[in-house]
């Protein structure tokens, strides 16, 4: 992944977590930030990189919601 690419891909994990973190409350910063990075290690060897801020958060939603 070129550092272009990789630069957005961590944007928009940032802007994700923030979006969490504002609908789960500050008390849960460390369990969004903590169900992020863990998801996205799930993805680390995946060619294909356009959707995985759409498929971690469904799995980063299902983990802090107990689904």
């Amino acid at each position: 992944m070129d550092e272009l690419t990789a630069k957005g891909e961590d944007d928009s994990f940032e802007a994700l977590a923030s979006r969490l973190i504002d609908e789960y409350g500050p008390d849960r910063r460390d369990d969004v930030r903590a169900a992020i990075a863990a998801e996205r290690r799930r993805f680390d060897d995946a060619d294909i990189r356009s959707f995985l801020p759409v498929l971690v958060e469904r799995s980063v939603r299902d983990r802090i919601e107990g689904g």
